[in-house]
């Protein structure tokens, strides 16, 4: 496996550390690679569904680029609401920003998924309440292979997991197709081997809590540095990835099939907000 590197250079993102030697397949595979951050923020919304406002969380963190192609998205937003409201709706936004690569060195920066609550962003939420981390598999480990495996889970009125699927698989490296289908499979086994066996809180008030069953996406982070420590890509910086295909179960619900998958941060439990969805989906193509 060869890493996918990427890095901000002088104003453009430029690709980097491809050796020539890979093989026809595995180069075709390398460029569907793309680079990719987390923006994270809160967006206010009017009674009649349009924007009232928005920020993001340490704008002087994120590359100017980032910061002018989430001011333009975000102010061409309009939402749907599930329900009348009187006063302005606050709630958590999550954006993927990704740089695909248009040629001759240049990258095309895009708002390419969104996600909408999280924790703290509304009452009456499902939390975690026991969710062990999954066992790294030795094969993946050896191949120095790494990535991000995002589940999405159906919990039962009982806490316990009811279904689980793996959404979306993103690989930190790149091979031949073949080769990195395996390592996907056998990321999103492991994950779901421990996801079955996790628990959760469910509400005990609000909207939700007579639910029958509550739908859920958690990331899980697959670091070949030290497993279970914190990512070393902080908060502004893009990393790079080539991402999986994604498979959606017909019983996520709206407020999260709306969402993409990779706008939920490693460690968070992602539910949507059922509140509110755009009328018009996210699109960095």
């Amino acid at each position: 496996m060869k890493r996918v590197s990427m890095m901000w250079l002088g104003g453009w993102l430029m690709a980097c550390g491809v050796g020539t030697a890979a093989a026809a397949t595995a180069e075709q595979v390398r460029q569907t690679a793309e680079a990719g951050m987390l923006v994270t923020g809160t967006v206010e919304v009017n009674p009649d569904g349009s924007l009232h406002g928005y920020a993001v969380d340490h704008p002087e963190k994120l590359p100017p680029v980032v910061v002018d192609v989430v001011d333009k998205t975000v102010h061409a937003w309009a939402f749907k609401l599930s329900g009348p409201i009187t006063e302005v709706l606050t709630t958590k936004m999550s954006l993927r920003v990704v740089a695909k690569p248009l040629g001759d060195g240049q990258f095309k920066v895009a708002v390419a998924g969104s996600s909408f609550g999280g924790p703290g962003a509304h009452s009456d939420q499902i939390s975690s309440r026991n969710r062990a981390r999954p066992i790294y598999p030795q094969a993946v480990i050896q191949a120095r292979v790494s990535g991000t495996v995002y589940l999405v889970l159906r919990i039962g009125r009982d806490g316990a997991v009811q279904e689980a699927i793996a959404e979306q698989v993103n690989l930190d490296q790149y091979d031949r197709e073949a080769s990195m289908e395996r390592y996907r499979k056998w990321l999103a086994d492991a994950s779901l081997l421990a996801a079955r066996q996790w628990t959760f809180n469910i509400p005990t008030s609000g909207a939700e809590v007579d639910n029958p069953y509550w739908v859920v996406r958690v990331p899980v982070n697959f670091d070949l540095r030290a497993w279970g420590a914190p990512s070393s890509h902080g908060y502004g910086q893009w990393e790079a990835y080539i991402p999986g295909p994604r498979q959606t179960p017909t019983w996520i619900g709206k407020a999260l099939a709306s969402g993409s998958p990779d706008a939920v941060s490693d460690g968070e439990v992602g539910s949507g907000d059922a509140r509110l969805q755009l009328v018009k989906s996210v699109d960095g193509a």
